[in-house]
């Protein structure tokens, strides 16, 4: 293997494992927010015995597949939901290799594409906006992820954490220069006309969480964006549902923040062939 493709493949790797631990911190989030616990201190235990989990055991998908599912002092099986949500979010980290090691020629409007590619961008003269709208867009999507979680367990987002994960989120993108289909904007304005934006589509959705996570997307993406994710979204919910209906589910048509985190992952490799 060529050097170049070696070292391609090492960053590839090391981002990916990175985001699947975010991911298995998110299942601990998941797990500990509607219960009051603390998500900041504390190792992880089994649900069931409340036994430590070795932290040979707690590696990202591998310690699930070791353990068979299951628990290894008290035999409790251990849903996969767990493996599943770190290998999303380790998806999440081969995106941003993709969009990393691509220059951001996944991107629009011109902003990147003429520039390096592969790790040279990041190891030797680090292009630093690239990586700046890089994690903005890792972070959005994480918090997608933490979004899908607590509206599959129906666990209820106060208005004030709501509003300080927005506020995070403004302050990454605009630390990256604004959203990304918005080149020339200030990015302040970009990230409001954003959140306006994607604030009025999300009076639509029936879910409380999904009409916050839409707000989120244009926060970090731009108007177009959230618009052109919203119609990915409808597209990913109708195939879903049809999907239930296959199988004899009868499942409402109703759009979901997974949904939309399929949506945003999609236009992301997929924005050069989106009007912006």
């Amino acid at each position: 293997m060529p050097i170049d493709a070696l070292i391609d493949a090492t960053v590839a790797v090391a981002v990916c494992l990175l985001t699947a631990n975010v991911g298995s911190f998110l299942n601990v989030v998941a797990y500990r927010v509607p219960r009051g616990a603390s998500v900041a201190w504390g190792g992880s235990r089994c649900p069931a015995c409340e036994k430590p989990i070795r932290w040979h055991d707690n590696v990202p998908v591998v310690g699930w597949l070791a353990l068979g599912g299951r628990c290894r002092d008290c035999d409790a099986a251990i849903p996969p939901r767990y493996p599943l949500v770190e290998a999303v979010a380790g998806g999440i980290g081969l995106l941003a290799t993709v969009e990393l090691l691509s220059g951001g020629r996944t991107w629009p409007a011109g902003r990147f594409g003429t520039g390096r590619t592969g790790a040279d961008v990041l190891l030797l003269e680090v292009d630093w906006q690239l990586v700046l709208v890089c994690v903005a867009h890792v972070s959005l999507l994480m918090v997608l992820l933490a979004w899908t979680l607590f509206e599959a367990d129906r666990t209820r987002i106060a208005w004030g954490r709501f509003l300080a994960v927005a506020a995070g989120l403004a302050a990454v993108a605009v630390v990256a220069g604004g959203p990304t289909t918005m080149p020339g904007w200030p990015a302040a304005a970009a990230a409001a006309v954003g959140a306006g934006i994607g604030g009025l589509l999300g009076v639509t959705a029936a879910s409380p969480w999904l009409r916050q996570a839409v707000v989120l997307v244009g926060i970090v993406l731009g108007w177009q964006a959230v618009v052109g994710a919203g119609a990915i979204m409808a597209a990913v919910a109708v195939g879903r549902w049809a999907v239930d209906g296959l199988r004899g589910r009868r499942c409402p048509l109703e759009p979901t923040c997974g949904d939309l985190l399929a949506a945003a992952a999609v236009q992301a490799l997929a924005w050069p062939f989106f009007p912006t």
